[in-house]
């Protein structure tokens, strides 16, 4: 791996490691000006993506709604994979994610792209199965609403 690959790694790993500490100050180090972060696969099970957050304060607001909901972040058993342009690092990963408050458990499958120029995160989409996000019995008003706090 030569080194723009490995910086485009390096970069998309420690954004998803700041994305598990729930870590707002060492995502916005990360984010470049125009970033943004699309959850593509929709609740209602229509094309549109579910959210669009589409500058770096919106991007800000979903990581703070995932610390105030979840005590607990974390992606395991992940495969990483950086494109032969090295412009776009992937991430498979299973999600352990908790409620202790709640007494919610939350685990998902997902794959992210995650878009890289010059040490910064451009764009990022998170796929995960909608269908275990609604089995948990959150009303989607309220995500929504937390998901745009921030």
């Amino acid at each position: 791996m030569d080194t723009t690959h490995q910086d485009a790694l390096e970069t998309a790993q420690a954004f998803i490691a700041a994305f598990e500490s729930r870590d707002r100050d060492a995502v916005a180090g990360l984010l470049a000006p125009g970033a943004t972060f699309t959850i593509p696969l929709s609740i209602e099970g229509t094309p549109e993506p579910w959210y669009v957050f589409d500058s770096p304060e919106h991007v800000l607001g979903y990581i703070a709604s995932v610390a105030a909901k979840f005590d607990h972040v974390a992606f395991l058993d992940k495969v990483w994979t950086v494109s032969e342009d090295a412009r776009s690092v992937f991430l498979q990963a299973n999600g352990d994610i908790l409620s202790s408050a709640e007494k919610l458990v939350y685990n998902n499958v997902y794959i992210f792209r995650i878009d890289v120029q010059d040490g910064q995160i451009t764009k990022v989409w998170e796929y995960a199965n909608p269908v275990a996000y609604a089995n948990l019995g959150i009303a989607n008003s309220e995500a929504e609403t937390a998901a745009q706090a921030g």
